[in-house]
């Protein structure tokens, strides 16, 4: 359910600071997005998927939840660390008593096949009843599921909503899978300012992507310059990020 966002090794510079900055924008980009079938490495999305959860109203949604599905959502997340079977269970529970993150977190085992076999059906089912009680974070994961499974008109209408709402990584990923879809000058142009938006909002992913579509000329040869000082402000933010820590487990974050 939750991941770590790696710690980048660090080396001392030799050759003066412009080699040391050489060495660490190409290991940040292959870091980001490097992998063999072209989407991405794994911690550009989990860095990308941190930021979501600490900029969601998952806190908000949590403590307008009753005491008995927030004690049984708490138990079934400590019981997910021994036994994930028992722990679904108390999941399934507390969404029935109402737990909205607990809804998204069965939602989550359908959709991955984590504890129970796959089930598309399922997964939506409780996708869209966190989403119908306010979850923004159950929004971004129903459109994956979506676009997975190439619904395209539904997550499009719904990641449309998402924007006219100003949820912020509703214009990311509305963006992305567009890109993703029909990768052409058009798309990509029409996509930038959903990607701007989002980048300038602080988003992680957005401004990755923004700064390597810049860097390789699909916004104009004119923008390279730009894209490489966009990269540039990037690395030295993970960088910052980094030295702060692990981002906080979101069941950890809701129990306190």
């Amino acid at each position: 359910m939750t991941s770590s966002r790696p710690v980048p090794v660090r080396t001392p510079a030799t050759g003066g600071d412009r080699a040391s900055f050489g060495c660490r924008i190409c290991a940040w980009l292959c870091d980001r997005f490097c992998s063999d079938e072209g989407q991405g490495s794994a911690s550009f999305w989990e860095a990308s998927e941190d930021w979501e959860r600490e900029h969601s109203n998952e806190s908000e949604l949590w403590s307008e939840d009753s005491h008995r599905s927030r004690e049984l959502a708490i138990q079934a997340s400590d019981l997910s660390k021994t036994d994930r079977e028992a722990a679904f269970q108390l999941f399934l529970e507390a969404a029935e008593a109402g737990s909205v993150w607990s809804m998204e977190m069965v939602g989550w085992n359908y959709d991955t096949g984590t504890v129970v076999a796959a089930d598309f059906v399922q997964a939506q089912q409780y996708y869209c009843r966190a989403i119908c009680a306010g979850s923004g974070t159950a929004t971004i994961r129903y459109a994956k599921l979506l676009e997975r499974h190439g619904h395209h008109e539904t997550w499009e209408a719904l990641l449309e909503d998402g924007v006219r709402s100003d949820f912020v990584p509703a214009y990311f990923w509305l963006a992305w899978f567009r890109c993703k879809r029909l990768r052409n000058r058009k798309t990509f142009r029409e996509a930038r300012p959903l990607l701007e938006y989002a980048a300038g909002k602080g988003h992680p992913g957005a401004r990755y992507v923004l700064a390597g579509w810049m860097l390789v000329g699909r916004f104009g040869l004119r923008e390279i310059p730009k894209g490489f000082r966009l990269f540039r402000e990037s690395v030295e933010q993970y960088d910052k990020e980094s030295e702060r820590g692990v981002v906080e487990e979101p069941e950890k974050r809701l129990a306190a």
